[in-house]
């Protein structure tokens, strides 16, 4: 049910990223875009967060460069590496995202109800306690 759930808000969530003229973005691109820090990230971390491959994320962070959605810089901790950095134009995607999640939300709740959105929100905690809030800063 957890899938099936997902795949619903993740076709709609791509949907409305079309309608802004995201048409690029794909539900895989999420692992980034949901694990990327505001400042920039290295490709390590984020995959790590993901718990995808180094590989995986390293092909995202190409496709998302060739689109305009993050730019790769020198990490100033340390000049050999490498931080993932997203642009304007992954803000905006972000802010829609966070806009979309909470209209889900609301959604949720009035299709729900109070009590049994509640324990939704408890059980899906409860199966990720340590979630970050997103975007992380």
């Amino acid at each position: 049910m957890l899938l099936a759930a997902y795949q619903l808000t993740a076709r709609e969530l791509v949907a409305a990223l079309r309608r802004a003229g995201h048409d690029t973005i794909r539900p895989k691109h999420g692992a980034l875009f949901g694990n990327i820090d505001l400042g920039g990230s290295r490709a390590t971390d984020i995959a790590q967060r993901a718990g995808v491959s180094k590989a995986a994320i390293g092909e995202m962070i190409d496709e998302l460069e060739t689109t305009g959605y993050v730019t790769r810089s020198a990490d100033p901790k340390d000049r050999r590496a490498k931080l993932i950095v997203p642009t304007a134009r992954a803000r905006e995607v972000l802010q829609l995202v966070s806009n979309f999640n909470a209209a889900l939300e609301r959604r949720l709740r009035k299709d729900l109800g109070a009590t049994r959105y509640a324990g939704l929100r408890t059980a899906l905690f409860a199966l990720a306690p340590d979630t970050e809030p997103q975007p992380r800063r």
